[in-house]
């Protein structure tokens, strides 16, 4: 009898909530779930901390590496912008909604939340960005997971707190949104609402077999953003947005670079023509291109 698949993922309910569906999208295929412990699962540790990039990636990938799982289910967010060169991604789904939301005591939208409120966020680039447009309200790190992160809300901790849609959406508390942000208002994580399957770079079976899931549109998106992210050589405390879409033969990428500080922004627009939805590397050299334009 074949043993089934071994899919490593973190415990929490949104991470399981999506290694279970890739598991559900490779039909005929049997899998388990093989929970592993992070370090960006210990709440004691700040997410602001920039000494600790990849803190829910590094785990998993050593599991996979040493052979106790086949593969791993990431957000694609999440992972760092440079290849390992062990593992390949071997598929990238396609995508979530890619935009933030506002979760908010009694329900109201940023603008009629009063100054002075604590807005949660532990990311330096929707803390820029909330400074940038609503100088009044306070910023402040909130950790947890989703469920725990509403209930701060619920209890008056906090007014309110940014979150990705993808998330909520996933574990079905979409009815808690307040507020969807379009990109003109924040940008999104590069790659925010996408997933990364991951595998061994030399396991030419298993990336045969993600590979069925694979969407090209999702890929090429998420590489144009990611690549801003690798022309800047940037880590988890850079505030960085970028948003790729398609528009007739080109792809358009917006990207935005904050000062958590101070919250002054530079915004970039750049676009190119592309040969096909698998024209990975004019994607790649787009987010190459907007980085460079940024003043650091």
């Amino acid at each position: 009898m074949r043993k089934p698949l071994l899919l490593g993922t973190r415990g929490s309910l949104l991470a399981t909530t999506q290694s279970k569906w890739v598991a559900n999208q490779l039909a005929g295929v049997e899998i388990k779930l093989e929970i592993i412990q992070t370090t960006g699962d210990d709440l004691s540790l700040s997410l602001m901390e920039p000494l600790q990039p990849g803190a829910f990636v590094n785990t998993l990938r050593s599991a996979l590496i040493a052979g106790e799982v086949d593969f791993i289910v990431h957000s694609l967010k999440d992972l760092p912008s440079a290849p390992h060169p062990e593992l390949a991604l071997a598929a990238i789904p396609v995508r979530e909604d890619h935009r933030d939301v506002l979760v908010s005591l009694n329900n109201l939208e940023l603008d009629a939340i009063a100054d002075g409120s604590i807005i949660g966020t532990s990311s330096p680039r929707r803390m820029a960005t909330i400074k940038a447009r609503y100088p009044g309200l306070i910023v402040a790190p909130i950790r947890g997971n989703i469920d725990s992160r509403i209930a701060k809300i619920r209890n008056g901790e906090y007014a309110g707190a940014i979150l990705a849609a993808a998330g909520l959406n996933r574990i079905g508390r979409r009815a808690d949104i307040a507020q969807y942000f379009e990109v003109t208002d924040i940008l999104p994580a590069p790659a925010q609402g996408a997933l990364a399957v991951e595998c061994r770079a030399d396991n030419t079976a298993m990336i045969a077999l993600l590979s069925g899931i694979d969407d090209a549109r999702t890929r090429m998106t998420s590489i144009a953003e990611r690549g801003v992210l690798q022309g800047l050589n940037a880590g988890c405390d850079l505030a960085i947005g970028s948003f790729a879409y398609f528009n007739e033969d080109k792809v358009v990428l917006l990207a935005e670079l904050g000062n958590p500080a101070t919250g002054q922004n530079q915004k970039i627009r750049e676009s190119t023509k592309i040969k096909s939805v698998s024209d990975f590397e004019a994607a790649y050299e787009l987010g190459l291109l907007v980085a460079s334009k940024f003043e650091r």
